[in-house]
């Protein structure tokens, strides 16, 4: 049913989400589908934040956070299931959106972290903003 499945992975989290990494996994197996994570490094390229920035940081930050997704892809995901990853910059959901439409992603399962409610009041979750904009299957895990 499905060819293609991205499961970002939230590095900056101690513990990235085991359900919706179990979930993806299962619906990758079960599919033949192929995963690809992706990890979403906020605001570094905002002209604001990088004028303040040594200018080769943000090259040091992606092949950091590429190193670090590398070996969380060789610890997590079997090797039967070919898998794929990309490090971004800018605003997780955006970020998460552009993906889907560039790699033609049909299933995106991500985890819902539960943050602190005035968190939620003024920006919303990265969660239901995926859910309100994406054009494809979604699948939102409860942590």
């Amino acid at each position: 049913m499905f060819t293609k499945i991205l499961l970002p992975v939230d590095l900056s989290n101690d513990q990235p989400s085991q359900k919706a990494l179990d979930a993806a996994i299962f619906q990758a197996r079960a599919c033949q589908a192929s995963l690809h994570l992706l990890t979403v490094i906020p605001g570094y390229s905002m002209p604001m934040v990088t004028s303040y920035l040594p200018r080769d940081i943000l090259t040091k930050a992606h092949n950091e956070v590429k190193n670090r997704l590398q070996e969380f892809a060789d610890q997590q995901i079997p090797k039967e299931i070919e898998c794929t990853f990309s490090v971004s910059d800018g605003t997780a959901y955006k970020r998460i959106l552009k993906e889907v439409e560039k790699r033609s992603i049909d299933l995106v399962v991500m985890a819902n972290h539960d943050s602190r409610k005035l968190d939620k009041f003024f920006l919303g979750s990265v969660a239901a903003k995926v859910a309100e904009h994406c054009k494809t299957n979604l699948m939102i895990i409860k942590d």
